[in-house]
């Protein structure tokens, strides 16, 4: 068995291979075409250089412009959507919707500081502070080709440590497609002010798709034309809360569930130059004041459910205290991830009620890191809890007070199966 070492360009980007939504380039795929070979999901890497422009004059921005990119993602900021898709049958395997929005969460939970320091500051440009990230990677001195970078992308899919088979009569190939987030979610002012950067702008060239891929001695009998593979998906949603009694349903559809968690913003902060669109705050008012979280239910079709009772946080009791109550940072820690491992960015330092959002909230060891969630598996059987039929809900006691629209949005990790045969592929949820 031998491997072979694959470089692929993207299939639909012009001769100055040069790409920005600015300019008209929001999606980015990449084909890793049919053939008798296996594609290990783990090795795939998207690499390439990024420049970050100022004004329409391609005037390059300085320490001193307050042009600055999310520190819990820095180059992960770029994309808004991935979809991954079977070449033989067209068949969508697995899309993940707010990509960024996941991965602002997903990260900070799976990572610790000390690896913003390290692989993936020289994988994806990452430091763990908000001047800092400003700094090294916006206002990086001027370079021929900007900052090179070379991710991985974490999906399901992609995850799952499968063998993918690529030949005609199983998968047919595979391809990749990355949705390009507009220059206004990715780039924000620091100081809230946007005079002189309204028409800011990222731009991504010399892109390319890395795999590896297993060359079987014998294909026919390591290249079944009909099989599955098992992986854990992620799929989202998207809802807005307005009230000091927020209440949200929704019909998940997935039979498998592991976990679900979200993470919340002022719906002002969405494509917004002034706001940071990737912070991860608790509900804020329109002053820019949190909205305390007293209390959380969730249910499963109006039930109490997995937890059979109210969680009452402390701000419940002692309004005045500062840190968020530690039950719903293991709660969404669990939702996320299960085991020992207890590597994360989270600290008392990013998750309590001492910051505001009146502008965008500049919070030290990678910016605010609220989150809520919930295990249904946290044995690792796999099995989880059926949401096919019925659907989950959450609601939340909180301190919003005022008119001011949050945005919300749901993350369901979930085990899903993608069946192969001579007939088609199906995605089993």
């Amino acid at each position: 068995m031998s491997i072979i070492y694959n470089e692929i360009q993207p299939s639909n980007v012009n001769s100055t291979q040069k790409v920005s939504y600015k300019k008209g380039n929001p999606i980015v795929s990449f084909l890793v075409g049919s053939q008798p070979h296996l594609l290990d999901a783990g090795s795939v890497r998207i690499s390439g250089d990024i420049e970050f422009f100022k004004d329409a004059n391609d005037a390059k921005p300085t320490t001193a412009d307050q042009l600055a990119i999310d520190e819990k993602l820095a180059l992960y900021s770029i994309f808004e959507k991935v979809t991954i898709t079977s070449q033989r049958s067209r068949q969508v395997i697995e899309t993940v919707n707010h990509y960024g929005r996941f991965l602002s969460t997903y990260l900070t939970y799976v990572n610790s500081k000390s690896d913003k320091f390290s692989h993936l500051n020289e994988m994806a440009l990452t430091l763990p502070n908000f001047e800092t990230q400003k700094r090294e990677l916006v206002d990086f001195p001027a370079t021929e080709h900007g900052s090179r970078f070379c991710i991985h992308i974490p999906t399901g899919f992609l995850s799952s440590g499968n063998m993918i088979p690529l030949s005609a009569d199983s998968l047919g190939g595979v391809e990749i497609s990355l949705n390009l987030a507009p220059d206004a979610q990715v780039l924000y002012a620091q100081n809230g002010t946007t005079t002189g950067l309204t028409d800011a702008y990222y731009q991504l060239s010399n892109l390319r798709l890395h795999c590896e891929l297993v060359v079987p001695p014998n294909p026919q009998q390591m290249l079944p034309s009909q099989g599955q593979l098992t992986y854990n998906a992620i799929t989202s949603y998207f809802n807005v809360i307005n009230s000091a009694n927020a209440v949200v349903n929704f019909n998940l559809g997935t039979s498998r569930t592991l976990g679900v968690f979200m993470n919340m913003c002022p719906s002002k902060y969405l494509n917004n130059l002034a706001f940071n669109s990737y912070a991860t705050t608790s509900p804020l008012n329109k002053n820019g004041s949190q909205a305390a979280i007293k209390q959380i239910i969730f249910t499963k079709a109006g039930m109490r459910m997995p937890v059979s009772f109210n969680i009452d946080t402390n701000v419940k009791e002692t309004p005045s205290i500062s840190t968020i109550d530690p039950q719903v940072v293991t709660f969404a820690r669990s939702s996320i991830k299960a085991g020992l491992n207890l590597r994360s960015e989270v600290s008392p330092i990013n998750t309590n009620r001492l910051y505001t959002g009146a502008t965008p909230p500049l919070t030290a060891d990678g910016g605010p890191m609220e989150c809520i969630g919930v295990p249904f598996d946290t044995t690792g059987t796999g099995v989880g809890e059926d949401f096919s039929t019925t659907p989950f809900g959450i609601q939340m006691e909180c301190d919003l007070t005022s008119d001011s629209p949050n945005a919300l949005f749901l993350f369901v990790h979930s085990r899903q199966t993608l069946v192969f045969g001579a007939s088609g592929l199906q995605v089993i949820q």
